[in-house]
């Protein structure tokens, strides 16, 4: 066999390594991955720490509570879910967005409690690909912020133009809720919080992934527009903010090491909104500032909520 055949041979193989890798890591992080978000949260029943029994404790509060599924079609065709929680009659409502293969209840563990026994309505999301929602990939806030907008526009449908609407994120949830304030927003959307959002989907891989893999991540970008029909660049919180006129309280854990928590002073910092705020968790890591301190989550969020709503 001729020199060049035999190199050619190994550079294709090289090439279907790469890609496969690649394609690999996408599904990890797009894909839906239903049954082992099951299988993980099974596990986390019998996990006997007190945040997780807050997080539980939460799940039961909120079965407990009368409440109404909602549903819309998605601009791409995706049927997506969310539970409406009412709360004597009033027009006040808080949208709930969760993050990463999770649901309402395990993000908001707490903080659906806190806002919803201040006196609020809640609309909590299933975002697309969790939950009761249908989709193949979540895309980080690109599609989920233009899904957003129609549960905002449903809310105002079936309950009235008079609502006042604040949007809630935590984590993914919390990166599409402010990709959402730098698009144009009905003027029933008062106020937002945005809890251990990340900077960017790219600045987020980097990272997770500390890095490494350039080549594979590269690549990466190519699958995730070819079978999500999203570029990262679609999912930059932090150039969403720069075009924000949406007031957000940011907050973040000081010890989460899972999206980093200086990405929350670069992304106060980039707010254009001069009606903004802040505030650290102490010792909270991912999606835990709520839950580690519970007093002082109330003791910003709910005056944030009451001075906009």
């Amino acid at each position: 066999m001729k020199w060049y055949w035999i190199l050619l041979i190994i550079a294709a193989a090289i090439a279907l390594i790469l890609c496969g890798a690649a394609y690999y890591m996408f599904l990890a992080a797009f894909g839906a991955q239903r049954k082992q978000i099951e299988k993980v949260f099974r596990e986390r029943e019998q996990d006997p720490s007190p945040l997780a029994r807050m997080r539980f404790a939460t799940k039961t509060y909120m079965d407990a509570l009368p409440n109404e599924r909602l549903t819309q079609l998605a601009k791409d065709g995706t049927a997506l879910a969310a539970r409406f929680f009412p709360n004597g009659g009033t027009k006040k409502v808080a949208i709930l967005c969760h993050g990463w293969h999770s649901f309402p209840w395990w993000d908001f563990g707490k903080a659906f409690d806190i806002v919803y026994d201040a006196g609020y309505a809640v609309l909590a999301v299933s975002m697309r690909a969790q939950g009761e929602s249908e989709g193949r990939y979540l895309t980080y806030g690109a599609k989920e912020s233009e899904d957003l907008l129609g549960w905002i526009r449903i809310l105002l449908e079936r309950y009235g133009e008079d609502l006042s609407i604040a949007i809630m994120g935590v984590s993914m949830g919390a990166a599409t809720v402010l990709c959402t304030t730098g698009k144009a927003l009905p003027k029933q959307v008062k106020c937002a919080v945005s809890d251990c959002a990340f900077t960017s989907v790219k600045d987020q891989f980097d990272a997770v992934s500390k890095k490494r893999y350039p080549i594979i991540r590269k690549i990466g970008q190519g699958a995730a527009r070819v079978f999500a029909g999203v570029r990262y660049a679609d999912a930059s919180p932090i150039d969403a903010v720069s075009r924000s006129r949406t007031p957000t309280l940011f907050v973040h854990g000081d010890a989460d090491d899972f999206v980093p928590f200086a990405m929350m002073d670069r992304l106060y910092t980039a707010c254009a909104c001069p009606d903004k705020a802040s505030w650290i968790s102490p010792g909270a890591q991912h999606t835990e500032a709520a839950m580690k301190n519970p007093e002082a989550y109330a003791a910003h969020v709910l005056p944030w909520l009451k001075a906009h709503l």
